[in-house]
C-alpha cells in the first residue's frame, strides 16, 4: 500500500509565498492589488460602479507588463528571474500587455462612455512619461528624485478615485478629493517600500529613490510620517455617511501597514515585506466586500 505523505503547514507557506511572488513578478498580483484598489475607493465614494475594478486590474496588469520590457536592466539586478524570463518572451509578454489594456479601454468606454475611457488611459500615460525621455538628451522622468514615484502615484491616485465616479455618472467633489489623497499617500509609501527592495539595481542604473538618496534609515522615516498622514486622512472620512463604515473598518489596515514600514531597515526578508506590503490593498478590498 503507497502511502502519501502530506504537505506541512511550513510547505503549504513556501508554496504559497512562491506562488504569490510569481504573481507578483509576472504583475497578475499588481493587476489584484489596483482592483482592490478601485474597490475600496467606490464605498468611500459612497458609488456603485462594479467595472471599474475591473477596468483598473486590467490596466495595471497591462501597464505593470509592459513595465517589464522597459525595465530589463534594472531587473536583471533586483530580479533576475523576472528580467530572464522577459527576456526570452518579449511578444508574449508584449501580447499580455496590449491584450490587458485593450480588454480594460473596452470594458470601461462600454461601462461609462469616452470620460471613464479617458480616466482609464491616465495611467498609461503616466507609464510613457515615466520610461521615455520627453527629449533628446533628457533623463527619463523615472530617473528624477520624487518626481518618478510622485507621477506614479498620483496615477493610480486619480484613477481609482476617478473611474468609479465616471462609471457611476458622479461629479467630483469634496470627499472624492480627500480619497485620491487618500490613496495618493498609500500609492508614494508602497511605491518607495519595492524600491527600498530594488535600492542595488536603481543605484547601479542611475534611478533617484528616497533609499537611494536619503539612505534606507531616513526613508522609514519618511514613510513612516506619510503613513500617519494617510491616517489622519482616513479618520476625517469618518463623518461621512457614506464613508464611515469603511474608513473604520479600514482603519486597522493602515495601522498594520504602518508596522511594516516601521520595520523596514531591520528585516533582510524584503520579498515577502512588499507581499505584505500588497496584502494591506487586498485587506482593503476585503473590506469593500464585506461592507
Amino acid at each position: 500500500m503507497a502511502y502519501h505523505s502530506r504537505s506541512t503547514p511550513a510547505q503549504v507557506w513556501q508554496t504559497l509565498t512562491h506562488s504569490l511572488w510569481w504573481a507578483q513578478q509576472l504583475s497578475v498580483l499588481q493587476g489584484v492589488v489596483a482592483a482592490a484598489k478601485a474597490a475600496f475607493a467606490a464605498v468611500l465614494l459612497g458609488v456603485t460602479a462594479p467595472a471599474a475594478p475591473v477596468v483598473v486590474g486590467l490596466v495595471s496588469f497591462a501597464v505593470y507588463t509592459a513595465n517589464d520590457l522597459a525595465d530589463i536592466e534594472e531587473d536583471a539586478i533586483n530580479c533576475p528571474e523576472r528580467s530572464s524570463f522577459v527576456t526570452d518572451h518579449p511578444v508574449v509578454v508584449a501580447g499580455l500587455a496590449v491584450g490587458g489594456l485593450l480588454l480594460g479601454a473596452g470594458i470601461a468606454l462600454w461601462a461609462g462612455g469616452p470620460d471613464a475611457l479617458v480616466v482609464a488611459l491616465i495611467p498609461v500615460v503616466a507609464c510613457v512619461l515615466y520610461s521615455v525621455p520627453l527629449a533628446p538628451g533628457w533623463r527619463r522622468l523615472k530617473d528624477v528624485f520624487v518626481v518618478n514615484t510622485g507621477l506614479v502615484a498620483l496615477a493610480w491616485a486619480s484613477t481609482v478615485t476617478l473611474l468609479p465616479l465616471a462609471v457611476a455618472g458622479r461629479p467630483i467633489g469634496p470627499v472624492a478629493v480627500a480619497v485620491c489623497l487618500f490613496f495618493f499617500l498609500r500609492s508614494f509609501v508602497s511605491v518607495e517600500v519595492f524600491n527600498v527592495r530594488d535600492v542595488v539595481g536603481d543605484r547601479a542604473t542611475g534611478v533617484e529613490t528616497l533609499p537611494v538618496v536619503l539612505g534606507v534609515g531616513r526613508t522609514r522615516q519618511v514613510l513612516a510620517l506619510l503613513d500617519g498622514c494617510s491616517l489622519a486622512v482616513l479618520v476625517a472620512l469618518t463623518p461621512v455617511a457614506h464613508a464611515a463604515l469603511p474608513a473604520v473598518f479600514a482603519l486597522p489596515v493602515v495601522s498594520y501597514s504602518l508596522s511594516l514600514t516601521w520595520v523596514l531597515d531591520r528585516t533582510n526578508a524584503m520579498d515577502t515585506l512588499c507581499l505584505a506590503k500588497d496584502g494591506e490593498y487586498l485587506l482593503l478590498g476585503l473590506v469593500a466586500l464585506a461592507v
